[in-house]
């Protein structure tokens, strides 16, 4: 295999990959003022909020998954210029985000402090947690849509309406952050459930643009009220078969990265909040990284369309490389940018020192990422290997990370360098594992049918 020297691969993974890469560093932005202005209550509304978000985390990742496993075939069959099948499978897309999403709003509204209960034992950030999970899950709905429609626009190569969306959110949000926390404006000073609020309101403008986009601007897809009405057996089989792994494979992975809070909440509340630190600083170096990715399964999955091959396995190795260079600089920006971010923060100076350590473990852990999800997310996800994913990460963070670190902080009573170490070890795994199957070549899948043949036969 080698590098590819196709100038319009270059163009066309800076031109996708860039504009999402802007949206994630909206979406960290957002982020950032949520955690600045509920952390300069304090600790535990910090602790709270970040933990009541693990339900939020698990749905953003769920529908990333089932949108991930639709763009398998939107992007397939875009390749293929079959807009009609991508009707079909759009149809099935927002039935199942409607259910999973009602789901998440039952625990919400009816089991917001047994929820908070599993992450804490701290009566007070319970409490506050479950007061915040009561408003904000008004917004999942909105969210959910919204979200599933974005990821489709990436799969036809429609990118910069996401940069609008969020970055008219981020002004929203931090408005009404101002207001609704601090009391401004005439408002009462609502502390934690004021951000909840401020989300809900941002979520719902979201969905407004999107709308607008959808009814009024978007000429690739026109996908219209009439297209959502009927579900095809056909494509409904193809979809449960293809985007079944992925939607599991993501509720595995969200679920055990909440096992990874669970861990870390019951070591106490600085460390929390240490680790919510971490984790925003998590999301800005990653940016390009998830924009690569993105991008990577799309060109992928759109080059498997075409019927080229070959070339699908040259696009996957020249994004090897190049996300081991992307992972070696981000460990080195959040190492450096380490004492910056914590002293944003109003907390302890034993949180902040916690925080840094956590860091540091982040900023090696950063380079087997980069690889890992350029690799699994991006390329074996495009090429539609998703059951090969599946697998690694039932392996990897089930089998190994998780019972690890449990065995670790609990059993060993190790502090949380180690334990956080261990916690995030699946990364190498999958990282090592994903370079071998992407040089084997295994992994390209024509998940696609061709219709127009099938409707010459029937006639």
């Amino acid at each position: 295999m080698r590098i590819t020297s196709d100038k319009r691969f270059y163009k066309l993974l800076f031109s996708i990959s860039i504009p999402i890469a802007m949206q994630n560093l909206i979406t960290f932005a957002v982020s950032m003022i949520d955690t600045l202005m509920v952390g300069s209550l304090g600790k535990v509304p910090l602790a709270a909020v970040s933990i009541a978000n693990n339900l939020f985390f698990v749905l953003m990742i769920l529908m990333f998954g089932l949108a991930s496993g639709s763009n398998i075939m939107i992007s397939q069959y875009w390749g293929k210029e079959d807009v009609k099948t991508i009707h079909k499978i759009l149809s099935i897309m927002y039935r199942v985000c409607i259910g999973i999403v009602l789901i998440f709003i039952g625990i919400a509204v009816f089991l917001p402090t047994q929820f908070m209960s599993i992450f804490s034992n701290d009566a007070e950030v319970i409490a506050g947690g479950a007061s915040y999970l009561r408003i904000v899950c008004i917004g999942y709905m909105f969210y959910g849509i919204t979200n599933c429609t974005i990821m489709m626009l990436r799969s036809v190569k429609t990118v910069k309406i996401s940069i609008v969306v969020y970055t008219v959110s981020l002004c929203v949000n931090a408005f009404f952050n101002w207001v609704f926390i601090f009391g401004n404006l005439g408002s009462p000073a609502m502390g934690i459930q004021g951000a909840a609020l401020a989300t809900t309101i941002a979520r719902i403008t979201e969905f407004a643009i999107v709308m607008i986009f959808m009814v009024f601007v978007e000429d690739k897809i026109r996908l219209r009220p009439k297209h959502l009405v009927r579900v095809d057996k056909v494509i409904l089989e193809d979809y449960v078969r293809t985007c079944s792994p992925v939607l599991f494979n993501e509720l595995l992975w969200s679920t055990g990265s909440s096992m990874i809070s669970v861990v870390v909440g019951q070591m106490g509340t600085d460390i929390v909040a240490a680790n919510t630190i971490n984790s925003v600083a998590f999301q800005l170096v990653t940016v390009f990284i998830f924009g690569i990715s993105n991008a990577t399964s799309v060109i992928i999955g759109n080059t498997i369309g075409e019927g080229r091959k070959d070339k699908a396995k040259e696009y996957a190795f020249t994004i090897a490389i190049f996300s081991f260079i992307v992972g070696i600089m981000a460990g080195i920006i959040i190492y450096t940018i380490r004492p910056f971010v914590v002293s944003l923060y109003n907390v302890p100076a034993e949180t902040k020192a916690i925080a840094m350590d956590i860091m540091s473990v982040t900023s090696i852990i950063l380079i087997f990422q980069s690889v890992g999800t350029c690799m699994m997310m991006g390329v074996l996800r495009g090429g539609g290997d998703a059951k090969f994913v599946l697998i690694n990460d039932i392996i990897f963070m089930w089998l190994i990370a998780i019972p690890g670190g449990f065995f670790a902080a609990f059993v060993l009573d190790l502090p949380i360098v180690p334990v956080f170490f261990v916690l995030k070890a699946d990364e190498l795994f999958k990282s090592v594992v994903a370079i071998f199957r992407v040089v084997s070549g295994k992994w390209v899948r024509d998940v696609t049918r061709d219709f127009s043949v099938m409707e010459l036969e029937e006639a």
